[in-house]
């Protein structure tokens, strides 16, 4: 059976067309040389030198059998560097999740250009799901890891890496009434149309408003479900009801939305990146680490 050395032996042998020299080349014997070659054209079943008293020299099925060589060693040594390469992460894929608050956040475009930079070969795939559908994703493994925003203190099953944090205000139009009141509180949401968000989506943040709003004694008026932060400001804009929305959102001026905190409502949220520390990908450990180090820097 012909192995990966019968073709380094044959190599060896067919540039140097000396077995001397060839055996020196190898750290071989020349008689040990001699009888892998002669194994070598038993096994192929024809000769692949000419042996005469001046010397060697190719037949031509050993001038053909040498291109191959050459061929079949350099794919051998390719093959062996690109998996070492993807054993240590510097090749393949990563599927990453980022929901919109965190794709507008100025943090995700340094981590993926640095990424980019320190890891050139290896592809992002990037997947734009709300947070809960991220959690189902990587739960099914379809994701490698996601930037997802979490309710402060909730436990989970996932590894994570805190990046930042966000908290939430109410969105109502700029000449709303409660624009001009001190202090906004639950209890003046009491007769007001409210766009939450959709609980099959955003199930966490939904229980979460819906039991804030009850201890407050606000019988909770639902106008509409939205998700989408433009969705939502639109909605709000056009006087379909008021709204939850991260304090790091910024209105256009043009929109005729304004955000207010809420005197007696604090839900921080935390982005984070999230991952199964079951994950083999190689590749995510680097990613992990760069973002990991490029936060502390941040917050340095």
């Amino acid at each position: 059976m012909l192995q990966t050395r019968h073709f380094r032996y044959f190599l060896a042998v067919a540039e140097e067309l000396n077995f001397h020299r060839a055996a020196e080349r190898l750290n071989l014997s020349q008689p040990a040389l001699w009888r892998q070659i002669r194994d070598l054209e038993a096994e192929m079943g024809t000769p692949l030198l000419e042996r005469e008293p001046r010397g060697i020299s190719l037949t031509r099925a050993g001038a053909a059998f040498l291109e191959d060589c050459r061929d079949i060693l350099e794919r051998v040594e390719n093959a062996r560097l690109r998996a070492r390469r993807i054993a240590q992460g510097e090749l393949g894929t990563l599927h990453i999740g980022f929901n919109e608050i965190a794709g507008r956040r100025p943090e995700m475009p340094r981590f993926l250009q640095a990424f980019r930079r320190a890891f050139p070969e290896v592809s992002l795939q990037l997947h734009f799901l709300m947070s809960q559908l991220q959690v189902d994703a990587l739960r099914g493994g379809s994701l490698d890891a996601g930037f997802l925003l979490r309710p402060r203190g909730e436990r989970s099953d996932f590894q994570t890496l805190r990046i930042g944090e966000d908290d939430y205000a109410l969105a109502l139009p700029r000449d709303h009434p409660l624009t001009r009141r001190e202090g906004i509180r639950l209890t003046d949401l009491s007769d007001q149309a409210l766009i939450l968000p959709n609980p099959r989506n955003n199930a966490v943040i939904y229980d979460r408003l819906m039991t804030r709003l009850r201890d407050a004694g606000v019988s909770a008026r639902i106008a509409q479900f939205a998700d989408n932060e433009n969705t939502i400001m639109n909605l709000v804009d056009a006087g379909m009801g008021l709204a939850f929305l991260n304090l790091s959102f910024r209105p256009p001026e043009a929109s005729g939305v304004v955000l207010r905190p809420l005197a007696d409502l604090t839900m921080p949220v935390d982005l984070e990146l999230v991952w199964r520390g079951a994950n083999a990908n190689p590749a995510l450990a680097h990613l992990v680490e760069l973002v990991r180090a490029q936060a502390e820097a941040s917050a340095a």
